[in-house]
């Protein structure tokens, strides 16, 4: 029986992944990168930094070109959003979102916390999206409706209900501070207050952090100042695990600045002190 195109979609988003996971390794810890650019003084491999001061190397932008080929190749009308290489139409109704190494500071250090996110958009929504961590032999995936799974078992986000119990996971600091260009210390004071009421607060940043949420061992993470790619993927994997996923003000909306993942038990009281 032939697969249907949920099935092909996600086989091939799995595909991509893995593809570019393994050109990514290649580079990390000790490989050469972009030939333009100055090394990192704590790792040599070589980087350019991008208008918003993100870095980025010769991995990043080999690895979403592996992905978009291989997408592609099996869903030629299909349109693009990817970091390094921008925004394709198509005429499918039908778009990928990809982040070939988020993390990629971590990539840069030799931490293995990063990785290859897709997502697939059908009509506007959100229908797969697959978080390849290839330094860690970790891949998480899930499709609308079809459940969320981490290395084929599956996916269940926590059942904790009280803040007063609950472990809340955030990105860098600095983030937080963003106003234009110039740090502001009172942009802290939501995240001040979610750390008072909280049992723990831990920092781990990018794609790894969620999969604290989505395997039940933290209840929420949230960034700021984040982009499709950062957050496609890992919304429809947090919400198929059980869990829900809203910018700060309440919207499902997977083009946000912000996001609030959670295991939904402890969505609301989040939601309310990020409002304050």
């Amino acid at each position: 029986m032939p697969m249907d195109t949920a099935s092909r979609a996600l086989k091939a988003a799995l595909e991509a992944a893995r593809k570019a996971g393994v050109v990514a390794l290649k580079g990390f810890r000790g490989g050469s990168a972009s030939p333009r650019g100055g090394r990192d003084p704590r790792s040599g491999i070589k980087v350019e930094y991008k208008s918003d001061s993100s870095p980025v190397t010769a991995w990043d932008r080999a690895s979403e070109e592996i992905i978009r080929r291989t997408l592609a190749r099996q869903f030629p009308g299909d349109g693009f959003i990817g970091e390094e290489y921008g925004e394709i139409g198509g005429n499918t109704g039908a778009s990928w979102v990809i982040d070939p190494i988020d993390g990629t500071k971590n990539f840069i250090r030799g931490i293995p916390f990063w990785g290859s996110l897709i997502a697939r958009v059908v009509g506007g929504k959100l229908a797969l999206g697959v978080m390849h961590l290839p330094a860690l032999g970790e891949t998480l995936w899930a499709t609308r409706g079809g459940g969320a799974f981490r290395n084929g078992k599956p996916l269940r986000v926590s059942r904790v209900r009280d803040l007063r119990h609950s472990t809340i996971l955030y990105g860098g600091l600095k983030y937080f501070m963003k106003r234009g260009q110039k740090a502001d210390m009172a942009e802290l004071r939501p995240l001040a207050l979610i750390a008072a009421r909280s049992a723990s607060t831990r920092c781990f940043g990018d794609c790894w952090a969620y999969t604290f949420v989505a395997r039940g061992l933290a209840e929420a993470m949230l960034e700021k100042d984040v982009k499709p790619w950062d957050i496609a993927a890992t919304s429809v994997i947090i919400r198929e695990a059980g869990g829900r996923c809203t910018d700060w003000k309440g919207r499902e909306d997977w083009r946000a600045d912000s996001i609030l993942a959670t295991n939904g038990l402890v969505h609301a009281p989040l939601l309310k002190l990020l409002r304050r």
